[in-house]
This record gives structure tokens, C-alpha cells and sequence, in this order.
């Protein structure tokens, strides 16, 4: 049986559940309160938890890799990896995700190599893309890889248009020895690794790592490499209410005035 975001996109009701379940975040209960409105709006975890009921999936609650896994008949469960963003500038066609902040561990990594990434970004960047590609191979024989996906919700700014993209979980669909040209970037002095590649004769950055500021690890995969896109979308508004109101509609029998 094809499976929601593994082997297909989002039913046309599956995504009109995703659609409504996300708007009902916006009645104040949302992670996300968007300063310019005083309103809330679904954050990375209402993501996720909406993402678990439409795919029939559980959500780990933790930091784990995969934010839900998706039960199937007779094979393993499927990952499906939750990142909210900000859409890109149209111009660089591609999407965006922050896949770690773990500085500790990319530090590691490149003590353990004997690489000074700020002389030999080519060696940190092929290890830093291997390393996280382990941390996904750790869970072969729990976890159906291949099956796996990288599912992204972005909106833009003004929290008012909003759109879902699916990616293949494999991170070297551009070789990072081979099809990448590493280099360091800062100012003053080097602050990120970067990662190129070429896109239809532009020059497009894939990676990018900030060693020395949290270890971000951002992600740009262009969107010719989605699995599938929907439609933009708008968010429904469900009516506002206070965490008294709400207590008050479900306990009517025990509040007190």
C-alpha cells in the first residue's frame, strides 16, 4: 500500500486535514507568536504532531533523527524528518534546513580526522556531510531508510502564505568529494564552510557550516530535488481564546468564578 510522503504526495484530503490542523494553532495555543500581529502561529512541534495524525505516524518528542515515525504492514517504520523555514528569495530556487547545531560534535569529528577546517575546507565538508549521513545509517535495521523523507514547511515572513516541500533523505545526491567545491567564507576572518555546486551554470551554495558559532549546519537543496510541492496555501483563523476561556469550555463543571 503507497504509503503518505514515502511513495506519494499528500492526498488531496490529506492535505486539506494538514491545512486545517495547523490553522488550529493559530487560537493562541501556537509555539510561534508573530510579533507584528500579536498572533500565534504553529510552531516546529505543532508541525510535527500535525505531520504524525495525517501520516499515521507517532511523534518521538525528543531530539532524535526523525520527528515521526510512520508504521507499515510487515517492514520497518518510516522516518520523517520535521523543518520549518522562512521561503528563499525566489532567485535561488531552493529550499532551506538547519539540520544540527551540535558544534561539539562536528569539533569532534574534524580532532578525530586530524582536519583544520580553516586550511582544508574541501576535507571538513566531505566529513561533515559523511558524519551526518552516519548519524541516519545508525538506524539501519530499526528504520526504512530509503524510505524516509525530509519534510519541510515554509511560510514567508509575514506568516500569511505558506507551503510544504518532501526531500529525499540522501544528502550526497551532489557527491561532496567530487561534485561540491568547498571553500572558507568570513570577513575578517573565516567563520563558515561553504559548499557549491552548479545548478544549470549557477552557482549555488548546497552547505553551509559555522564551526565556531553553535555549529550550525544549514542545508539549501534545490528545489528541482523536492519529491513533491504543493500548492501555496493560507491558514484558516479558528476564534482566539485565552487559556482561561479554554479551561473554562472543558471543565465547565469544576471552574470557579
Amino acid at each position: 500500500m503507497a504509503a503518505p510522503l514515502r511513495d506519494r504526495p499528500l492526498t488531496d484530503v490529506e492535505f486539506e486535514r494538514l491545512r486545517l490542523i495547523l490553522s488550529t494553532f493559530r487560537d493562541g495555543s501556537g509555539q510561534v507568536l508573530v510579533r507584528s500581529t500579536g498572533k500565534s502561529m504553529p510552531g516546529f512541534r505543532d508541525f510535527e504532531r500535525a505531520t504524525a495524525v495525517v501520516c499515521g505516524g507517532e511523534t518521538a518528542e525528543d531530539k532524535g533523527i526523525f520527528d515521526v515515525l510512520v508504521p507499515t504492514s510487515g517492514w520497518l517504520p518510516y522516518g520523517i524528518s520535521c523543518k520549518m523555514t522562512v521561503v528563499q528569495p525566489a532567485v535561488n530556487s531552493s529550499s532551506f534546513m538547519e539540520l544540527s547545531n551540535s558544534a561539539k560534535k562536528f569539533a569532534d569529528e574534524f580532532r578525530r580526522l586530524d582536519i583544520d577546517w580553516t586550511r582544508d575546507p574541501a576535507a571538513a565538508g566531505l566529513a561533515t556531510v559523511r558524519l551526518v549521513t552516519s548519524w541516519h545509517r545508525a538506524l539501519a535495521g530499526e528504520v526504512d531508510l530509503e524510505g524516509s523523507r525530509f519534510f519541510v514547511l515554509s511560510h514567508d515572513r509575514q506568516w500569511r502564505t505558506f507551503q510544504v516541500l518532501v526531500f529525499p533523505l540522501d544528502l550526497e545526491l551532489a557527491d561532496p568529494l567530487r561534485e561540491v567545491m568547498w571553500c572558507v567564507e568570513g570577513r575578517a576572518s573565516p567563520s563558515s564552510i561553504a559548499g557549491y555546486i552548479d545548478v544549470d551554470g549557477r552557482r549555488h551554495r548546497l552547505w553551509q557550516l559555522f564551526p565556531n558559532s553553535g555549529g550550525q549546519l544549514k542545508y539549501y537543496p534545490p528545489l528541482g530535488w523536492a519529491d513533491w510541492i504543493s500548492p501555496p496555501f493560507r491558514l484558516e483563523q479558528p476564534p482566539v481564546r485565552t487559556l482561561q476561556e479554554r479551561a473554562q469550555d472543558y471543565f465547565p463543571g469544576l471552574w470557579r468564578s
